[in-house]
Parts: C-alpha cells; structure tokens; sequence
C-alpha cells in the first residue's frame, strides 16, 4: 500500500462535458472554542490547512434538471444527507434554466467522523464545479454565503491553502504556513461532533476557557515546522477521548514510538504529526507496528 498521498491538480476537462474535480481533507493546526453563542454554534478560533488527501467528484451535465448523486469507495451515509446533493440543490437553476441538471459521481477516501472536514470539502467542491459547469457566474462572495448556509466548515474549502476560521467557522482570513508533510493517523474509530461538544461543554468553565501560557496566541507557523509543532493544540482533544476512549491510546502509542507531538485534527479521530520532511516522515513511520503503519496517510500541505 502507498502511503504517500501526492499533489494533484484542483480540477480538469476529462472528457467532452465531464468535470474531475478533488476535494482536499483539511487538519486543525490550532482549535480553541470560546464558549457556545447564542444561535446554539461555538465561538471558534482556528488555524486550519488543507492536506494532500482527496475526495474526487465527477459532474456530467445533463439535459434535463435532475440531480442525481451516486457513491463509491469509503462510507458516504444516505444519500439524501449528503452535503454534495444539498450543495448541488441550492444552486440547482433549474427554475430559471432547464437544462439545470448534472449527474455526480463521488469517490470518497476521506473517512467521515474523523475531523478531517471531507464532507465540506466535497460540498465546498461541487459549489465551485457546477458554478462552471452552468456557467452561472456567481461571485466568490456569493458562492461562500451558500457555503456557510451548508456548514461551519464549508467555506473555508474555497479559500486559501491555509485560513485562520474564526465566528462558528464562516470567517475566513488567509495565513502563511510554513511547507510541511504530516503523518495522518486514520483509526476506525468514528467521533459524533455533537457528542464530543456536549462533553467539551460540560466539562469547561469560563475560567477555564480563557487561554493561558502558550495556548493564549496561535502559532507563528513561518518558519520549519519543528520550531512551531510543539506550540499546536486542540481544546476538543480531552472531550474527544472521553467520547472515543481508545483515541488516549492509540495518542500515547503513536508518541511513544515516534517520539514526535501527536494532535488531533478537529473534533477527531483523525490524529497528525506534523514533519518537516518526508526523510522524517518515513523515519517515523518505520518505528511503527505493522498493525498502526497501516492506518497512516502521509501528507503535504495542499498548495490550493
């Protein structure tokens, strides 16, 4: 099995009328939640960047104003929930235009339920495919208020390499991240998102939300990433191993083994270390079980 997860283009012509485009995973270099708002999401504040890992749709357009998803690789869930569908839906022009159809093929390879955002990347993907593909012209503003409306992590799919997301997740400010490669560490292990804020937020207090230490400013990821890796945290990494116990384990392993900072990417169970190359990489991989090194992906940061 390769374990190397290489560069791809974002999008190309595959044959007369059909479109490839690829749906990166992303990871959550920092992610410190400021307490729940009002309208019932978390107040984030989050270093993400996008990584080497795709998802691949395929958009056929169609003549008449069908819209019709179809999945295969890893687990999509029902069909009719899928953000690909809901995305496609909400900019379907059928009303006004009647050739407003399209049939999308997904393959999927980012596992759901690990952190890894591969459900908003598709959605963020099909958003940006079939705004070519109907030629419907809609501006970056317009496209990423549709992406917001789909989920808190889906505009920042339509951004720069590497943001800092901020409000519940559809504030969006390009930052500069040193080059990386970074082990992802895929368990079969699912982490309801909902599960693991409920147990965030009964746990926390306001005191205890307030950042102290390092943990009170991001990162300043310019430079090679072993001099920034150790600074990186997540305040949903306790909750997620209370919600999923063998995630402290598998944590511990993987540390032990490698003797490199592990981290986990959004509400897991994604886990990542973060390399400066891939000569560390491999050398960390190599001091793996048999068992574990089949779980691992290695990444670069995704450079669109």
């Amino acid at each position: 099995m390769n374990l190397f997860c290489s560069e791809k283009v974002q999008h190309e012509l595959i044959a007369d009328g059909v479109l490839l485009w690829r749906a990166p995973a992303k990871i959550n270099l920092t992610l410190r939640v400021k307490g729940r708002r009002e309208d019932g999401y978390h107040e984030l504040d989050s270093m993400v960047a996008k990584v080497t890992l795709y998802d691949e749709l395929l958009f056929r357009r169609r003549k008449d104003s069908r819209v019709n998803l179809t999945c295969t690789g890893l687990d999509c869930g029902p069909v009719g929930e899928n953000l690909v569908l809901w995305a496609a839906e909400l900019l379907n022009p059928a009303a006004a235009c009647p050739v407003g159809g399209v049939d999308i093929g997904l393959t999927k390879r980012i596992p759901t339920g690990a952190g890894l955002g591969g459900g908003s990347s598709d959605a963020a993907a099909t958003l940006m495919a079939l705004n070519q593909l109907w030629k419907l012209n809609l501006t970056d503003e317009h496209l990423t208020d549709m992406a917001a409306s789909l989920g808190s992590d889906v505009p920042l799919f339509l951004s720069a390499p590497a943001v800092r997301m901020t409000g519940r997740g559809e504030i969006i400010e390009p930052v500069k991240v040193h080059p990386f490669h970074a082990i992802l560490y895929l368990p079969d292990l699912h982490c309801p998102t909902g599960k693991v804020y409920a147990t965030y937020d009964a746990a926390v207090n306001p005191q205890s939300a307030i950042p102290t230490g390092p943990r009170a400013r991001n990162p300043q990821p310019n430079g090679p990433v072993s001099g920034w890796r150790g600074e990186l945290f997540n305040d949903l990494e306790s909750a997620a191993k209370k919600v999923c116990p063998p995630l402290a384990e598998i944590s511990s392993h993987l540390s032990e083994a490698t003797h490199l900072p592990v981290h986990l990417t959004g509400s897991g169970s994604a886990m990542f270390i973060i390399c400066d190359d891939t000569n560390e990489a491999e050398s960390a991989i190599a001091n793996l079980p048999d068992e574990m090194k089949n779980h691992c992906r290695v990444v670069s940061l995704n450079p669109w």
